[in-house]
């Protein structure tokens, strides 16, 4: 019973870790044939918050998820984000809703913001929040974390299996000998 425990939760690691892989190596390739485009992943996009503009809902290091959606779909107090006229992305909440775009404001800011959002530039309405996923998602795109966080899982999935079959095999062998005897 132990064993085929430890069988199921192996197999589910190692999924786990492939999923994660398949998704950045996924997310990698979009952001290296477009740098100017966000990677989407079924229509979401993650994104790592860089500021405390929105504070309490959303902080610096949150991950979030954007999901694309039409400019005519946007209603007042939801949090949108998009492209400002000099190209930043910006999340913030929209305060108002008129013929030629929204006007929005950070939650943690005091003023609205002093430009207008076309429709045009709407990436889309933020979906999901991970608190300080964004640090993580951050190290992981370093040298060192894409090491520690795809190249070693993967590579001890490999030692796993490779332990898993010379195994077997050797148990086999063992099998074949005391059935000879």
């Amino acid at each position: 019973m132990k064993r085929k425990m430890l069988k199921i939760l192996t197999y589910l690691l190692s999924i786990s870790a492939l999923c994660c892989i398949v998704f950045l190596l996924f997310v990698s390739y979009q952001a290296q044939k477009d740098p100017t485009k966000i990677p989407s992943f079924f229509g979401y996009k993650p994104l790592t918050v860089l500021t405390n503009s929105m504070e309490p809902k959303i902080s610096a290091g949150d991950m979030i998820f954007v999901k694309e959606t039409n400019a005519d779909e946007v209603k007042k107090n939801e949090v949108i984000t998009f492209h400002t006229a000099d190209q930043k992305v910006v999340t913030h909440r929209v305060v108002q809703v008129t013929q030629e775009g929204f006007l929005t404001k950070g939650d943690n800011n005091n003023v609205e913001d002093s430009w207008k959002v076309q429709p045009d530039k709407l990436i889309g309405e933020v979906a999901v929040i991970l608190p300080n996923a964004g640090f993580v998602a951050k190290f992981i795109s370093s040298k060192m974390g894409f090491s520690l966080f795809v190249l070693l899982p993967f590579l001890l999935f490999i030692l796993i299996e490779v332990f898993e079959r010379t195994n077997r095999y050797f148990n086999r062998k063992e099998d074949t000998v005391s059935t000879k005897v």
